[in-house]
């Protein structure tokens, strides 16, 4: 009997496929650690990773034919390469792992931004360092497969850790059919199973759009003042507060707004927050009349509102387009209901951008959604704001990390023309100008990252979520609407998250709707400072503690 069942360990949990399966499931599965990297997810993890070759093993092993063994064998091998470039790619570059939040960029990406990505990440150097990598690794692991092959202890270990597995997901599952707990850990510690909640998560998408659509034509609003101001809503993309020379930085980067906050116009927010790292999420918060602890998809979007209430709409954009079906940003049907223009096509540079502003009459509002300061920051600008160099920054920087940054510089000298231009286009109307980024930037400032979306994996999430928040009045909105002016200008030093922009629009621009919370709107009195800011899901900012041990290299 004894003899027996160690013959059937050694076949089952010795075999060579079997061990072949588990290395390459312990290393696409092993990339969760990067979300989960306690003690027991680990343990659970090995378990899984035990259990799931036991499963693809004993698939292989219903063929009897060894080459149709062998191509399933190369099946699983195939999808679990995949799985494992895919994330090692994602954590090298974006300490980050392959999630839905990953389709929804790729799905919100232009190909422009795609050309731009590959052309910083993907070098003909990096690809051939894959291939060699992935060849290397494959015949490494037939190896030490073939050499742990029929070994007892090997064959017991991974026994032992097949039986840690089921329990990991009968645990899981039980409490997340009891409690509504342990779902997101059921779905993310095994690559394969990861991946398709992504997809289904994503597909969850389409079915909030619906919910939208139907939401926005039921929407009521109207106009109470006598002479509404025109509202120009500017995004910018990707501007660092910390390379802003409006709040501290070094180096000259905003003139030309500095002028405008110096003759008065122009009003800086210093305690301003986004409640997402990626451009997609926060376009969904800020478009929703929804609070920040809120959820966005079944809520009103505010310029249905305006819209509603007698204004002219039009969302002037420089990333995304509409395209049916991808997101809240590209839905064409959501889109008609919002908006009365859309550009169709990008146009290069931002500042060409401000063609594409239409002329209609007030009042109106008006969004501008910038390419700003996005990577390829060297791709941002025009020669003749190359002000910056790579000799201008600190010894503690590589040099290509210098030139990096001077690029980004430039970049914000660029930006800061084009907003003080779109300033410009609309100085002799009765108006009010907004102006925020998406996110912000890190750009080496912690290590040798450069880039936004992986904020809670970071020593620090100030870089990415503290954002320039910044507002223009002209001289006729001061003379129309003192009391608004000098509300605003009170308000400047308040906690803010981007999140509630909305209800301060609807207050500036006389929106009367059901959809309007004062406490929300900062220039209100019944605005409450102390409420939490919730970013990044379920992080409350003013209680976030960064690692001690962090201290900016320049």
């Amino acid at each position: 009997m004894k003899q027996r069942f160690v013959d059937f360990v050694k076949r089952v949990w010795g075999n060579r496929i079997f061990l072949i399966l588990l290395i390459f499931n312990i290393i696409s599965n092993g990339t969760a650690v990067v979300s989960y990297p306690d003690a027991v997810s680990i343990l659970y993890i090995l378990g899984i990773s035990a259990l799931s070759a036991t499963v693809e093993s004993f698939i292989c092993h219903l063929f009897s034919g060894r080459l149709l063994r062998r191509c399933v064998l190369y099946l699983f091998l195939a999808l679990h390469l995949f799985m494992i470039i895919i994330d090692f790619f994602l954590i090298a570059n974006f300490k980050m792992i392959f999630t839905a939040d990953s389709i929804g960029i790729i799905s919100e990406t232009t190909a422009e931004e795609s050309q731009a990505f590959l052309s910083t990440y993907l070098g003909f150097g990096n690809v051939l360092l894959i291939v060699a990598a992935v060849c290397i690794g494959v015949w490494a692991v037939m190896w030490l497969a073939r050499k742990l092959a029929k070994k007892l202890p090997v064959a017991l270990a991974s026994l032992l850790l097949t039986l840690v597995g089921v329990f990991a997901y009968a645990q899981m599952a039980y409490n997340h059919a009891t409690a509504g707990e342990g779902g997101n850990s059921l779905s993310q510690l095994h690559s394969f199973t990861r991946l398709g909640y992504s997809f289904l998560s994503f597909r969850g998408t389409y079915a909030n759009i619906q919910v939208l659509r139907d939401v926005n034509r039921q929407v009521e609003a109207s106009q109470s003042l006598e002479e509404p101001p025109t509202v120009v809503f500017v995004i910018g993309e990707s501007f660092s507060l910390y390379h802003s020379s409006l709040y501290g930085y070094s180096k000259p980067t905003n003139p030309r707004l500095a002028q405008r906050v110096a003759d008065g116009s122009l009003i800086l927010f210093d305690n301003a927050v986004s409640s997402s790292d990626h451009t997609g999420n926060v376009m969904k918060s800020v478009l929703s009349v929804a609070g920040s602890d809120e959820p966005h998809s079944s809520q009103v979007q505010f310029p249905t509102c305006f819209r509603k209430a007698g204004y002219k709409t039009a969302l002037v954009d420089n990333q995304y387009f509409v395209r049916d079906g991808f997101s809240w940003l590209t839905d064409g049907t959501l889109s008609g209901i919002m908006f009365d223009y859309r550009n169709k096509k990008k146009a290069g540079l931002d500042m060409t951008l401000l063609d594409s502003i239409p002329a209609f009459p007030d009042p109106q509002l008006i969004m501008i959604h910038l390419f700003g300061q996005h990577f390829t920051y060297s791709d941002r600008y025009t020669p003749e704001f190359k002000h910056f160099t790579e000799a201008d920054y600190s010894n503690n920087l590589s040099q290509s990390e210098r030139e990096v940054v001077a690029h980004y510089d430039n970049a914000t000298l660029y930006n800061d023309y084009v907003v003080d231009s779109i300033i410009s286009k609309f100085k002799d109307k009765n108006c009010i100008i907004v102006y925020m980024s998406d996110h912000g930037e890190e750009i080496y400032e912690i290590d040798d990252f450069m880039g936004h979306g992986n904020a809670k994996k970071r020593p620090t999430i100030q870089y990415q979520l503290r954002v320039p928040f910044m507002i223009w009045t002209s001289e006729k909105f001061r003379e129309q609407y003192p009391d608004v002016t000098r509300r605003i200008a009170d308000s400047s030093h308040k906690p803010i998250i981007t999140d509630d922009l909305p209800h301060f629009l609807f207050e500036v621009a006389g929106i009367d709707t059901k959809y309007y919370c004062p406490e929300l709107s900062f220039i209100n009195d019944q605005y409450q400072p102390s409420k939490p800011r919730i970013v990044l899901g379920n992080t409350d900012y003013d209680k976030y503690k960064p690692d001690p041990s962090f201290k900016p290299r320049y």
